[in-house]
């Protein structure tokens, strides 16, 4: 359901109960001449080491107001690690764990303050259960391989990990796929996941030894600006400023990560069909176009295999662009309706009916770890 939450809550001074957890220490708040300024207190080390989950405080003076940052993983704060997945009747128990813990980290806060708190940045997820003998390699690859141009504003695409990780990303959001159960044991230099702490090593162990066949692609959008946040919540019929109990529901995290599914692959799916062989394409073709001339209808089953070659859209458009004119990319474009057809989707690759599977049902994931 949800991961990261980045929350925004303004405080009055006498909030803050223990000045030095903070660097540099927040005593001279008051005092301080600059107009802005940041006060930092985020977990160290040794509470990583010791399997203590704690969120990154940030004390952020403007003028003569005075707002905590708190960004925080709500799977984290509640079970000790990300791969099981919140249910809304979690949010009470969320609420009072964040309070009791950011009181010991040196502030002091309402509950209703924290229910009501602004929200500035959130990361709607799903875990993705892949089947039939799928791994999250393999359907990374394979999802790679779409065309990103002029998709939801994105601009770069990223991969990491030999594979285990693809991110489309811009400024304002960015999507990510990674093997979740890899992730789990990665140094922070190469983890999706920057944040692991102790318990979630501890977990990968019992899932090796007792849950050897687990395949999980973690599906994550990572909304990290306010006027984004707007955007995507108007798109899926909320409220344009919206407060952490608001975005605390299921129905809410299953409308974005749908919304982004559906804009990013749906006219893209044609790639997934399991069909490769070059008669059997140019018989589709035909069935679906009758009237096309046998040399269109040649051209557009190469441009089929083209788009589903090893490196996709990218690596065509990439020989493309290195020998021909921008307008010849462009035209060829313009053939690529015929192809994105609904009637060339079938039959799709297990799991992309894995993925539908789960935004479908959106059921919270659990390991059911043995005591």
């Amino acid at each position: 359901m949800l991961d990261t939450i980045i929350l925004q809550i303004p405080i009055v001074y006498s909030a803050i109960i223990d000045h030095n957890k903070f660097r540099p220490p927040t005593k001279n708040i008051p005092n301080n001449p600059e107009g802005f300024s940041k006060y930092m207190n985020n977990p160290t080390n040794e509470d990583r080491k010791r399997g203590i989950y704690k969120p990154k405080l940030t004390m952020i003076k403007r003028g003569r107001t005075i707002c905590l940052k708190i960004e925080f993983s709500a799977p984290k704060l509640l079970f000790g690690n990300n791969l099981e997945e919140l249910e809304e009747d979690d949010f009470d128990k969320v609420v009072i764990r964040l309070r009791d813990i950011i009181k010991e980290m040196g502030v002091f806060l309402w509950t209703r303050q924290i229910e009501k708190a602004e929200i500035i940045g959130l990361h709607p997820s799903k875990n993705i259960i892949l089947t039939k003998g799928y791994t999250s390699s393999l359907t990374i690859r394979e999802l790679s391989k779409i065309n990103l141009s002029q998709k939801m504003d994105l601009e770069r695409v990223s991969f990491r990990n030999d594979g285990e990780s693809i991110q489309f990303y811009s400024n304002r959001h960015s999507i990510v796929f990674y093997d979740k159960i890899n992730d789990l044991i990665k140094p922070p230099k190469r983890a999706i996941d920057k944040d692991q702490i102790k318990q979630q090593t501890n977990l990968f162990e019992y899932i090796k030894k007792e849950k050897k066949n687990l395949e999980v692609l973690r599906f994550e959008i990572r909304l990290s600006h306010k006027d984004k946040i707007r955007e995507v919540l108007e798109k899926v019929g909320y409220t344009e400023n919206p407060i952490f109990k608001d975005i605390f529901k299921k129905e809410l995290c299953q409308k974005i990560v749908k919304l982004y599914w559906e804009s990013l692959f749906g006219s893209n799916l044609f790639i997934f069909n399991t069909y490769n062989n070059p008669q059997k394409i140019l018989e589709m073709i035909l069935i679906k176009y009758p009237k096309t001339k046998i040399r269109t209808a040649v051209m557009l089953v190469g441009l089929n295999l083209l788009c589903k070659d090893d490196d996709g859209f990218r690596g065509f458009r990439k020989i493309v662009g290195n020998y021909k004119e921008k307008r010849d990319w462009l035209a060829l474009t313009r053939y690529l309706d015929k192809i994105q057809n609904d009637f060339f989707k079938e039959p799709l690759h297990g799991f992309v009916d894995d993925i539908q599977r789960e935004i479908r049902g959106f059921e919270a994931f659990k390991l059911d770890k043995k005591d």
